[in-house]
């Protein structure tokens, strides 16, 4: 490749990598950091049954799902002995915090006996109903008789519940599956309404959470086979948060929080500095090393990791502000993990290139054939890493995940910085007529 398609392709990288930086900056994105670095509310739920360790990972992960659903970047859920943990990193309000961990109640399906406009439960006598019970609805404007539960949210599909549009009467709905082994509860149920038995006089059949009726669909076939749809005049609102309430339906136990604690951000703030602090320590010195080490060809060192900095907070907060991932201590440590891989690529590179120098070769020559006979090696240690990261991403959780996203997130970088500038910025470098007439400092004679 001719040294002006090289330098051209040069600076487009760097003007690519310059604008992502800006345009982050001038709209104000930033990675958002976890709860270890920013503060925020901490939860601790326990079950109001007994469970056992299996119930206890089940609502850990159902937790964890419905919250970032909710937006809330990168909670950390997690079970200790018999209460569950969770962190909620920028969240500042206690009662902000409970409502968003209020996401564990226990949905029951009911037939309805009867409904009544304008009174409240505590306006009727339950003694009188038989084993019924008076609840009202969640917009507060009836109160129904209902039925003693027929079943659980655990026949539906865990995750399946979905908001969609009747494309045929342009109307919102609710569709979710049903689990293969629940299908005969929900039927015996829904035989009991669309018949219109004593049991279900009203036909309708109650979806309750927490004693609030949640929505009263009237049944209008006696059976279903895989799926079900709830339709009515929903607004969109009302739809995805009736989705939402069939998606935690499948809760084994109900819990409660017993205690909630605000984490400070000054403690994060103090971590963050030491970080920063050691990380600019550790790079310093290392920088320093390379420039005693390899003299000028080390300022492609220097520039490559300014490059590779920024294209690394460019990506940071893309995936931040698109994803539910926070940028905690442990993401900041795959971060400073990932600058030795990085230096590690120069240092391949710069080795080769020595070796050919002194077996007699030019640099002009030297420069080009140096990154062909490393490419491979590079790319390898690097997708080494990068499988890595994968494969801990996939089967961690909480701030294990985050280190292996970052991690793999910034050796990516590296293999992008090292193809786009730092293979046309070495070969540049060796084909300069001042290296070629003398020596490379650094790298040993010319010949």
């Amino acid at each position: 490749m001719s040294s002006r398609r090289l330098r051209w392709s040069l600076i487009a990288f760097v003007l690519v990598v310059a604008g992502l930086l800006g345009t982050n900056l001038g709209f104000g994105n930033r990675p958002i950091l976890g709860l270890d670095l920013q503060g925020g509310v901490s939860v601790i739920l326990q079950s109001t049954d007994e469970a056992s360790a299996d119930d206890l990972l089940v609502v850990q992960d159902l937790i964890r799902d419905e919250l970032e659903t909710l937006g809330i970047a990168e909670p950390d859920v997690r079970v200790e002995g018999d209460n569950i943990v969770v962190d909620l990193p920028g969240v500042k309000d206690q009662a902000q915090a409970l409502e968003a961990v209020d996401v564990a109640g226990i949905v029951s399906l009911r037939p309805v006996l009867a409904c009544q406009a304008g009174v409240t439960p505590s306006d009727i006598d339950e003694e009188a109903l038989s084993g019924a019970q008076a609840l009202i609805t969640t917009d507060g404007l009836q109160t129904c008789i209902v039925g003693p539960s027929g079943g659980t949210g655990e026949v539906f599909e865990r995750g399946s519940a979905e908001a969609q549009i009747n494309q045929l009467t342009n109307q919102w709905i609710v569709a979710v599956d049903l689990r293969s082994d629940s299908q005969q509860v929900w039927n015996t149920l829904a035989a009991e309404c669309y018949s219109g038995t004593e049991t279900c006089p009203t036909r309708q059949l109650a979806i309750v959470l927490d004693d609030i009726i949640q929505s009263a669909p009237t049944v209008n076939q006696p059976s279903f086979s895989t799926g079900v749809e709830i339709s009515g005049a929903f607004t969109e609102d009302e739809v995805r948060s009736l989705a939402r309430v069939l998606n935690r339906g499948a809760f084994p136990v109900g819990v409660e929080a017993q205690r909630v604690e605000t984490v400070s951000a000054t403690a994060g703030a103090d971590s963050l500095r030491a970080v920063f602090i050691a990380g600019a320590f550790g790079l310093l010195a290392t920088l320093l090393f390379l420039i005693a080490y390899y003299r000028s060809i080390a300022i492609i060192v220097v520039a490559g990791l300014s490059v590779w900095g920024a294209l690394v907070f460019s990506l940071s907060a893309l995936v931040s502000q698109s994803t539910n991932y926070a940028l905690s201590l442990a993401g900041i440590t795959g971060i400073i993990v990932a600058i030795g891989v990085t230096v590690d690529s120069y240092l391949v590179l710069f080795e080769r290139l020595k070796d050919e120098v002194r077996s007699g070769r030019s640099p002009r020559n030297s420069g080009p054939r140096s990154f062909a006979s490393t490419w491979r090696t590079i790319v390898s240690a690097d997708l080494v890493s990068i499988f890595a990261s994968a494969i801990l991403f996939w089967l961690s959780v909480g701030s294990v995940k985050g280190f292996a996203l970052y991690l793999g997130l910034t050796t990516l970088c590296d293999l992008i910085v090292c193809w786009f500038f730092t293979r046309p910025a070495t070969i540049l470098f060796t084909r300069r007529v001042a290296v070629e007439r003398g020596k490379i400092l650094g790298l040993g004679g010319a010949k």
